[in-house]
């Protein structure tokens, strides 16, 4: 099932369908992860929190590190070391969904994201039909100055792996659900 789970999620381009973009003045780092929708029910809200609940728990170990790193540049952060979304969360714009504010709503489309002095992001979790139904999660960032460059090259290797993770855990457990085991 891990094998399964690691061949479907793959890296691609941000989909241009994708509002990310336009969601901030300039994009200097982006990447895009996707997979196959197993459920044509599934909505954006419905992939945000399948996505962000299947964080491995190493993950709040960077967590933890990164938090540290940001408060030496002075990077606004919080304490989490979660990324949990309860099922009851409101998804309205400008409401805190787990760890990011909500950004943009649409049908496909959920875009959220945090700004702060140094750099701005946005993630967006978007379904597209592409013969299949897929949910792609993309970040975007926008650095405004040294501090924020120097933090996106300590972050981004440590992005990409946990944004693949929790995409793999996505799928694993949708195809656990699947099974009913």
């Amino acid at each position: 099932q891990t094998r399964n789970a690691m061949s479907q999620v793959r890296e691609v381009p941000v989909p241009v369908d994708c509002r990310l973009f336009h969601a901030l003045k300039a994009v200097q780092f982006c990447d895009a992860f996707q997979a196959p929708v197993s459920n044509p029910e599934l909505g954006p809200h419905d992939a945000y929190r399948a996505v962000f609940a299947c964080a491995p728990a190493w993950v709040s170990v960077l967590l933890t590190m990164r938090g540290i790193v940001a408060s030496m540049l002075g990077l606004r952060h919080g304490g989490e070391t979660s990324f949990e979304v309860t099922p009851e969360a409101r998804y309205e714009i400008g409401q805190r969904v787990g760890r990011f504010l909500i950004r943009s709503i649409e049908p496909n489309e959920l875009i959220v994201g945090e700004n702060d002095k140094h750099l701005d992001f946005r993630i967006s979790i978007i379904i597209i039909l592409y013969g299949v139904e897929t949910v792609t999660v993309s970040t975007a960032v926008e650095i405004h100055n040294t501090i924020g460059r120097i933090y996106m090259l300590v972050v981004e290797p440590f992005h990409r792996c946990i944004a693949r993770a929790m995409m793999q855990g996505a799928v694993m457990q949708a195809a656990y659900e699947l099974v009913g085991k």
